[in-house]
Order: structure tokens, then C-alpha cells, then sequence
């Protein structure tokens, strides 16, 4: 399984997965200021046939996805970022 961490430099990789992992990876603390300022980036992406919303980028290198494209924090399930595809800013 390949980081999450390890998108954030891959210039192959869509912009929008890289911007979300890249504030998703902050510290808490920088991501919260990110937030007060507006900066809080939103990501869809297909899995497993149906279009979901990723909510949260693990230390351990996996993303949290829920089906709830409303829904800004609890993931339903954890997967690795390879099993994700058509990423993008909108459901």
C-alpha cells in the first residue's frame, strides 16, 4: 500500500487529492488555523462503483470515506488511496 502522505509530492497525482491530503496531514493544531481562514479543502472520490466523500487522511497512511457526501468528519470505512478513483472537488 502506498502512504498517503507519499501523494502529496507526486505531481501525477490529481491536484485535489494532493491539496486535501496535504491539509488532512497537517498537525491539529495547523489544521484547525487552517480551517478559522477558510482553508478547508473537500474531496470526493468513486469507490467501489458508487461516489463517496473522504473525510480523513491517517498517519498510518490510509483515508477515512463515508458514503454521506454531506457529511465533513466520520468515516464509515478506512481504505488505502489506491482503492479510490475519479477524485474531485464535487459529488
Amino acid at each position: 500500500m502506498k502512504h498517503c502522505d507519499d501523494y502529496i509530492n507526486d505531481l501525477r497525482a490529481p491536484k485535489q487529492l494532493r491539496w486535501f491530503l496535504f491539509v488532512e496531514r497537517l498537525p491539529a493544531v495547523m489544521r484547525e488555523l487552517c480551517r478559522e481562514f477558510g482553508v478547508n479543502p473537500v474531496l470526493y472520490a468513486d469507490y467501489d462503483g458508487q461516489r463517496v466523500r473522504v473525510v480523513m487522511a491517517s498517519r498510518i497512511g490510509d483515508v477515512g470515506i463515508t458514503k454521506d457526501l454531506t457529511a465533513e468528519n466520520g468515516y464509515e470505512t478506512r481504505v488505502s488511496v489506491e482503492a479510490l478513483t475519479n477524485f474531485g472537488g464535487a459529488p
